[in-house]
């Protein structure tokens, strides 16, 4: 039988993995919604202006999406994440290499990786701006739960 110190520290090693995994697929999937997101708006603006266009738009692009990647790109879901770019216009920075984590000087509405995309699906529906960054900063501060989140706006905190 190992040592028990020895495998407390494997043990401290194999943990801190497994949060670093689930905080870069989180990560991930944020970006990858928000990009999804900027594509779907980029399109409607150069498309007619007629909000008919922007949902039939999204419907084709749920249906085939659907297809080849499942349930999570519903037009729900995909109407969800156009108005996740919408609120968050700022979360990525471009840079000459395509799209770079804004980190070094974190602010409400930048990309968080503490934040996942069940945190920001639930930030989006806050309307008011400083309502919705103070959510933000309490969310990450706190390290609340997704659930916590929802449960502390439910309860009007900031108000």
């Amino acid at each position: 039988m190992p040592p028990t110190a020895l495998y407390g520290r494997i043990r401290d090693i194999l943990e801190s993995a497994q949060t670093s995994v689930a905080r870069s697929v989180n990560s991930a999937q944020v970006i990858a919604n928000w990009l999804i997101g900027q594509e779907i708006v980029e399109e409607q603006q150069r498309g007619k202006a007629r909000a008919a266009y922007g949902d039939a738009l999204v419907r084709t692009l749920s249906d085939r999406l659907q297809l080849e990647f499942g349930n999570g790109y519903s037009f729900a879901n995909l109407k969800l994440m156009r108005q996740f770019y919408l609120t968050y216009p700022q979360l990525l920075d471009r840079t000459q290499k395509g799209y770079a984590l804004r980190s070094l000087s974190w602010q409400p509405g930048l990309f968080h990786p503490n934040l996942s995309w069940t945190h920001y699906r639930r930030l989006v529906r806050v309307e008011n701006e400083l309502a919705r960054s103070f959510y933000e900063i309490e969310a990450i501060e706190s390290a609340w739960s997704a659930r916590e989140l929802e449960r502390q706006i439910n309860s009007l905190l900031y108000d």
